[in-house]
């Protein structure tokens, strides 16, 4: 009867020490959903987009050849600071533009760990882009949701020539 009693006590232990927590089946991936769009119905030619102050092979984010009206990026945003800055050279012009930003780090499970959200504040460009709208200041895991749907939370409008 102990050994009975010992085996079921080990039993139970046993599978109360399983658990499915070790997968993660949520994004952790904070980006933020950028749409490039060109002034009077020109196409966006090659199109490179790299971190502001990254030069280095590996350190870009988009090397685009095709022509387009419309392209758009999932950028990530800056964990050590409360800005970030990106360098956009299309149709043979650069420009810099920088994302004003406050984050705060949120538990998403057990499994998956941790994932920054952020919150825009403002931004800021230079002459390449004519102007940039925030249609969506939230910036979290689900925003790259947003991708497949056409959503956005930023669109750059750039100044562009006709070629």
């Amino acid at each position: 009867m102990r050994i009975q009693f010992l085996g079921f006590i080990s039993a139970v232990l046993l599978l109360a020490s399983c658990n499915n927590g070790g997968h993660c089946y949520e994004s952790v991936d904070t980006l933020m959903v950028t749409t490039f769009i060109g002034n009077n119905s020109n196409k966006i030619g090659p199109m490179v987009v790299r971190g502001f102050g990254r030069s280095a092979l590996g350190d870009t984010l988009l090397n685009n050849l095709d022509s387009a009206l419309i392209k758009r990026i999932g950028l990530p945003l800056s964990l050590t600071a409360d800005s970030t800055g990106y360098v956009v050279s299309a149709n043979g012009r650069t420009s810099i533009f920088w994302v004003r930003h406050t984050m705060n780090i949120q538990l998403i499970s057990q499994a998956c760990g941790f994932a920054p959200y952020y919150q825009v504040n403002a931004t800021r460009h230079t002459s390449l882009i004519d102007s940039m709208r925030v249609y969506n200041p939230v910036i979290d895991p689900k925003s790259i949701e947003t991708y497949s749907t056409s959503g956005q939370n930023i669109t750059i409008y750039l100044h562009l020539t006709a070629n």
